[in-house]
């Protein structure tokens, strides 16, 4: 008995998409021996149609599992835990993309597909972040942090200026002693002048930067832009400022895209529907990406770029849009991996330290591991989370070496030492990842 055309197709379609996000060895033999069983109760015919179509994906998914496994030519990665308790990490969060927002540029990056041309590429998340931010905005994404603030740069060109408030004169990433001005000057040589103080800007401060005359309108653009950091002290009332006619950009390397500003973090859309024109945020963790530049604002704010010709050279390609896109919907829902480890409750992560304590109990060489209750970190400009850590002291090596060897090898474990030992915190590890630390744990003090 053969089976429908519609049947096969649609198998071949669903073993097909399957394989492709089956990015591990051990997902990808579960589903073959899944789809055997399957195959064993046909009849012939359709038995050896439906194998034909196995294989057919097997071969289409062969890059993603020679790539995690290893057999590619290319140096593999280390794979990260991340037991510092601080998720802005240098090395990395630790936070794994989630699997649907890998699927989503698979199809971009095997290069066989492309949009309409009618159709704009960032039109999901424009229209998840319209609903959030309470006004139309477009969305221009490039491909880092960096071509952002590049493009944000030429707001102080062409007649234009830039004023940066003398409050944001901090570093504006982890581990680089550079400010936002700083930042704007180097990459653009434009007109960037810091004004007010460093309690803050007045409209005072603001009317003398500008000789008491009001911006001009350039090209549909304000020649006058206020460019600054998410923080409260450089905060002026948007209806204040556009009196001024300033433009205002909200430039946070660290930000959501979507839901509410809190002591733990600010979002885009809380941003912008507190009156800010733009904001320059990058891709982290938080928005559950890679790394990228995106680049939010008013829709009449936004036409200013549709006609600069750097855009064209910045712009990210398809397949890292397609992330964000996808990215947008779990944040909808809160559904990000981070989202997970963020609501994680205290009497959870209580439990989950008291388990790993005693596997590490065991492990020879150890003298103690003792749970501690210290916070965790989203970011050094951010609130703490309440967090749990298990100290252990070990009789072999000091601390330090400990911390050092935990890095070597396939997998790295982020900890930090002390004089007391060595803490693990467990805020923003997984169940999966802290399955795997005794190991690595045992294999690092002998």
């Amino acid at each position: 008995m053969a089976l429908p055309p519609w049947t096969v197709d649609l198998l071949r379609r669903g073993v097909a998409d399957l394989a492709r996000q089956a990015t591990d060895p051990e997902t990808a033999q579960n589903l073959k021996d899944q789809a055997s069983k399957l195959v064993e109760e046909l009849p012939r015919v359709a038995r050896e149609k439906v194998d034909t179509i196995l294989k057919q994906a097997e071969a289409s998914a062969a890059p993603f599992r020679d790539a995690w496994s290893g057999a590619t030519s290319f140096q593999r990665p280390q794979s990260l835990i991340n037991g510092s308790g601080n998720l802005s990490h240098p090395r990395g969060s630790g936070v794994a993309v989630d699997p649907s927002v890998l699927a989503a540029a698979a199809q971009y990056l095997m290069g066989d597909c492309s949009l309409p041309h009618d159709q704009r590429s960032t039109q999901p998340v424009e229209r998840f972040l319209t609903d959030g931010c309470g006004t139309e905005v477009q969305v221009l994404v490039v491909n880092s942090f960096d071509s952002g603030l590049s493009l944000l740069g030429q707001c102080g060109r062409r007649a234009g200026r830039i004023l940066v408030p003398r409050c944001c004169a901090v570093p504006l990433r982890a581990g680089d002693p550079a400010c936002l001005a700083d930042e704007l000057q180097r990459w653009t040589g434009g007109s960037v002048r810091e004004v007010g103080t460093s309690a803050g800007i007045t409209e005072a401060d603001l009317a003398g930067a500008m000789g008491g005359c009001p911006s001009r309108s350039f090209g549909g653009q304000r020649t006058t832009t206020l460019v600054r950091l998410p923080l409260a002290c450089c905060t002026l009332d948007a209806e204040t400022r556009r009196n001024h006619g300033v433009s205002e950009v909200v430039v946070a390397p660290t930000a959501r895209l979507l839901g509410g500003s809190s002591e733990s973090c600010c979002s885009a859309a809380e941003l912008i529907r507190s009156g800010a024109d733009g904001v320059l945020m990058g891709g982290s963790v938080l928005t559950g990406t890679p790394g990228m530049g995106i680049l939010i604002g008013r829709t009449e704010w936004m036409k200013a770029w549709e006609e600069d010709p750097r855009v064209s050279m910045l712009q990210a390609p398809d397949a890292m849009i397609a992330m964000l896109n996808a990215a947008a919907l779990l944040a909808c829902d809160s559904g990000l991996p981070v989202d997970r480890l963020i609501s994680a409750s205290e009497s959870n992560l209580h439990d989950r330290a008291e388990r790993l304590a005693t596997q590490l109990s065991g492990i020879d060489g150890v003298t103690s591991a003792t749970v501690t209750q210290e916070s965790a970190t989203m970011s050094a400009e951010s609130g703490k989370l309440p967090s749990r850590q298990v100290l252990v002291r070990v009789n072999t090596a000091s601390p330090a070496v400990i911390v050092e060897r935990l890095t070597k090898g396939d997998t790295c474990l982020l900890v930090e030492p002390s004089d007391d030992g060595i803490a693990i915190d467990l805020r923003w590890i997984t169940p999966d990842q802290q399955a795997r630390i005794s190991q690595l744990f045992s294999a690092a003090i002998h």
